[in-house]
């Protein structure tokens, strides 16, 4: 990798996880009483962890899974800052895990895949122990965690690209993504590093991508455009699950949300959305339920995760089943 590409990468990372730090101080709230919370590593390295939560009344029944995969632009992210939006999850009877990932660009793409695809099997290896079931995940996340999830769903589905990325997935079989739900969530890697899309404005991002396929931009540009490269942005079909797509008003990232609608909505895929405004117009503040607007917007993605988490594979209405913004 590009030396200066690298330790530019390196700082960035510690100043964004500076920036989160304080985010965690304001948003973090403790685990809701009747939750129990605990830390399990899936890997011998720092970053390899989840944080599980779930209720201790519904600990030995039989519940839906909620898999929290975080952002921070691929270089940075602190898992734990996550814990008040996914411990909402885990109130409303949900067993959630959230995946801590090793930053780009200690290691680039696909490690992160690998990783992530491990503790999920660490995950689901803990099925009878809590009763969670594997046939009813929703997966979530922000920023580069919407990146993730996407690509969770459409390589769980695809046996031969995983191969490719030497991604080892044991529960494959019986793995079944029943929703999405996305905030303000990446999608295209060759849109946010061309200056002629909006998305590429994001502050730092065309550094981020870089950072993350460990390449300098030149390098980053003629790699996309390879089939090897296709591979590192989500493949979308007809039958990608439903998802909640997530915007904020101020946020550059938002067109990646507008270009991921149209697509859903030229596959058929059910989708509903939802656009922050206010405090919550700032990319990724949506998964503040401290305040009201990201109170409803959870509120939004339960009703559509809820609705969607026992359907069928069926064909996806011509017309999606509603947009909201507030």
């Amino acid at each position: 990798m590009d030396k200066k590409l690298y330790y530019r990468g390196r700082i960035a990372t510690g100043w964004y996880n500076f920036t989160e730090a304080l985010a965690y101080v304001a948003l973090h709230r403790p685990t809701p009483a009747g939750c129990a919370y605990e830390r399990i590593s899936y890997g011998s390295e720092k970053q390899q962890y989840c944080n599980l939560c779930t209720r201790r009344d519904l600990q030995k029944e039989k519940k839906p899974v909620l898999i929290y995969i975080h952002g921070g632009g691929w270089i940075s992210g602190i898992t734990e800052m996550r814990d008040t939006y996914v411990g909402e999850w885990a109130r409303r009877g949900f067993f959630t895990a959230s995946i801590s990932y090793t930053y780009a660009p200690k290691k680039v793409y696909p490690a992160q895949l690998r990783e992530i695809f491990a503790a999920i099997d660490r995950i689901l290896s803990l099925e009878d122990t809590y009763g969670l079931d594997p046939e009813r995940v929703v997966l979530a996340g922000e920023s580069a965690g919407g990146y993730f999830i996407m690509q969770v769903a459409a390589l769980a589905q695809d046996a031969a690209a995983r191969e490719r990325l030497g991604i080892e997935f044991q529960h494959a079989d019986r793995f079944r993504v029943r929703a999405l739900v996305s905030h303000c969530g990446c999608f295209d890697l060759k849109n946010l590093i061309d200056p002629q899309k909006p998305q590429s404005k994001f502050p730092d991002i065309r550094m981020m991508v870089c950072a993350f396929l460990g390449l300098p931009m030149t390098e980053a540009k003629a790699f996309l455009e390879t089939p090897a490269g296709a591979d590192s942005s989500p493949r979308l079909t007809a039958g990608f699950p439903p998802m909640f797509v997530v915007s904020a008003a101020r946020d550059w990232l938002r067109y990646e949300a507008y270009d991921l609608i149209a697509s859903l909505e030229r596959l058929g895929v059910p989708y509903a959305s939802f656009e922050g405004t206010g405090l919550l117009g700032n990319h990724a503040w949506t998964i503040a339920t401290i305040v009201q607007q990201g109170r409803d917007c959870f509120d939004d993605a339960f009703s559509f995760v809820k609705k969607h988490l026992d359907d069928a594979p069926a064909a996806a209405p011509a017309e999606p089943e509603r947009s909201v913004s507030k």
